[in-house]
């Protein structure tokens, strides 16, 4: 008796304790009626606010939990209260949840010390139903409401509110024992571990066959008190009680995933689909094994495997990386076409996939011009040009030019040249080139086209070229001008590989590019070949000269002529002086590498840049600018 008072004494402070702030009615609502409710701020959190609003859910038994989506409350101004209204729905709802926050500041909240408040449902006879307490607690433990409100469950009050449950209805423990046990895992109250699991033994043993969704519970608790040995026994109770149950598809799911051996690999995941065949579990082992095909390069079976899978599986952006990749290494290219058209037959009745959040028709119009510009390169790689050229088209938006892809217009070009509609692809190219999305090599390709034209010469297309190239070199001028710098240049004498001596004083007078270097850093190596480029502008002019130092080495200097020996920039004529107790380095403040350095004619430092972006052009295009401004005199 001095128990079930104690609960009552609980029960009774949990429905009263809001009413100073908070009162509704009918006092013991019912389903299918509107309750009316007054929140008074005063002595809350929010007593100083003027905009309200009341946020809520409903709740009941745990396979009704689905009623626990948060909503809002319009409430109206009334002297010192707010007002509002809810229709209780006719199913499920044992109870109702609120918290109450300034509508324009969601921060600032009042959620009755994190108890919430409530609005317990009654029967006809006026008596509170099942569930309206219990379910308090599944709001704090199987929703989201309270951490979306900003604040953590109260394991203390979650443990109560489902003892006065089991109090008033000892019938309903089967539907909560696990949540029960779990929040006393979460209380930590002083010897919990073994009355935890004497309540997992004694509930387990109070049911003559136990549920596999009741084991799988049981498990989850061993577990969560890292009870392994317990756990597993459970689990593999489970697997006899339901040998095609989900957790034997998902043991036999990783086991696929973990196998080395590819034949073995498609054998078991054959046996597999025939065993499970509308296992969870199937989409990720499909697109799994999609990749193992490609991977394996097993192309020929690659095929009528993406063939026979169902739409909903598809992964068509996978398919579309693998086809443009066989496509750039000339590899599979009937294979190629063949995975592509598939992937733009699934796109068409695809449905949009769980990963999409916005727009599926823009989606899909996006992912069907990736697909065309597969097709296209793949068409192209089989010398399908006139094919090619039409998929192309497509692809192009000659209205969106500045968002282009310089390697897609290079080829669109490149096979509108194939294709005999260089002339109607001109256009394309211009306005790439006029916007900065041109690659060097479709620059090139279109001035030797154009100086093959009637009337044309090698001296008109290179000023073709420098007419398109004009506005964007101009804007790269200015956006460098603000990125110069002007300091006084330290002299330096260092000797190169070959045993000259290469001092600053000789090459007074010159524009002098320094890129500090050395054998053990990836990124210096990695920016040689933009290096090379920029080099081979210059090099019929006397006036620019390029110094490639290497400098913190860490090694003997017989690493550095071995590795320029294994290299071919030797024979490009590399100038490498050896900077062999970084006195030049840090003369010249360099603070990492690679840096490249570039000193004006008149001995002045006027640009450094540390690193390397990865990408050769802009790299290129930007030293080759900087070097022609000095030699301007700008």
């Amino acid at each position: 008796m001095k128990f079930t008072h104690c609960l009552f004494s609980i029960l009774l402070a949990i429905q009263l304790s809001a009413t100073a702030q908070f009162r509704f009615s009918p006092e013991k609502p019912q389903v299918g009626q509107t309750v009316s409710f007054t929140y008074t701020p005063q002595s809350t959190p929010l007593a100083t606010d003027s905009t309200l609003e009341g946020r809520f859910v409903f709740y009941g038994a745990p396979n009704a939990m689905h009623l626990s989506r948060p909503t809002t409350a319009t409430l109206a101004h009334q002297g010192n209260a707010f007002v509002g209204h809810l229709f209780v729905p006719l199913r499920g709802a044992t109870g109702i949840m609120m918290a109450f926050r300034n509508s324009k500041q969601p921060k600032r909240i009042d959620l009755n010390k994190g108890q919430l408040y409530v609005i317990p449902i009654s029967d006809a006879n006026g008596q509170t139903v099942p569930h309206a307490i219990a379910g308090q607690s599944s709001v704090f433990t199987r929703s989201h409401f309270l951490y979306e409100l900003g604040s953590r469950p109260d394991q203390n009050r979650v443990v109560s509110l489902y003892t006065i449950e089991f109090q008033q209805n000892p019938t309903l423990y089967p539907m909560y024992w696990s949540d029960f046990l779990a929040a006393q895992i979460k209380q930590k109250k002083p010897g919990y571990g073994p009355k935890v699991k004497l309540g997992i033994d004694t509930y387990l043993a109070s049911r003559p066959t136990p549920t596999a969704t009741e084991l799988t519970e049981a498990a989850a608790l061993y577990e969560s008190m890292g009870d392994f040995p317990k756990a597993t026994a459970l689990r593999e109770r489970m697997k006899t009680l339901d040998p095609a149950g989900s957790l034997v598809q998902k043991d036999r799911a990783a086991s696929i995933r973990n196998e080395t051996d590819w034949t073995r690999k498609k054998a078991a995941y054959q046996a597999y689909q025939q065993e499970f065949p509308n296992s969870s579990y199937t989409p990720a082992l499909t697109v799994m094994m999609t990749d193992g095909y490609f991977k394996n390069n097993d192309i020929k079976g690659l095929l009528p495997f993406v063939e026979k899978q169902p739409v909903a599986h598809t992964d068509v952006l996978m398919l579309n990386t693998m086809a443009f990749q066989l496509a750039d290494e000339r590899r599979s290219l009937p294979e190629a076409e063949q995975l592509v058209k598939r992937a733009m037959t699934v796109l068409k009745t695809q449905p949009k996939p769980g990963d999409v959040t916005g727009n599926w028709d823009a989606e899909k119009q996006v992912r069907q011009r990736q697909l065309m510009n597969t097709y296209a390169r793949v068409l192209e790689q089989q010398g399908k040009y006139a094919e090619a050229y039409t998929a192309y088209q497509d692809v192009m938006v000659p209205d969106d030019v500045e968002n282009s892809d310089p390697r897609t217009n290079e080829r669109y070009f490149l096979c509108a040249l194939q294709a005999n509609h260089a002339a109607d692809a001109q256009p394309m190219a211009e306005a790439a080139i006029q916007v900065g999305r041109a690659t060097p090599r479709l620059k090139t390709v279109l001035r030797d086209w154009y100086a093959k034209q009637p009337g044309n010469t090698a001296a008109k297309a290179d000023t073709y070229l420098a007419s398109l190239e004009a506005d964007i070199r101009a804007d790269q001028r200015d956006e460098l001008q603000q990125v110069l710098i002007n300091e006084p240049a330290p002299a330096f004498s260092m000797t190169d590989l070959q045993g000259r001596t290469i001092s600053s004083a000789a090459l007074r007078g010159k524009v002098i590019v320094l890129d500090f270097w050395a054998t053990w850093c990836g990124p210096c190596i990695a920016s040689f070949p933009a290096m090379k480029q920029a080099q081979s502008k210059f090099q019929n002019d006397p006036n620019v000269q390029f110094l490639f130092v290497n400098t913190r080495e860490g090694g003997p200097l017989q690493r550095v002529h071995n590795f320029m020996n294994r290299q071919p920039y030797s024979t490009y004529g590399f100038m490498v002086p050896v900077d062999a107790n970084q006195r030049v380095s840090k003369a010249y403040k360099v603070q990492g590498i690679p840096t490249k350095v570039v000193i004006g004619p008149n001995g002045r430092v006027r640009y450094r840049q540390i690193g390397y972006s990865g990408d050769p052009e802009a790299t290129v295009n930007e030293l080759t600018l900087v070097v022609e401004m000095l030699k301007d005199g700008k």
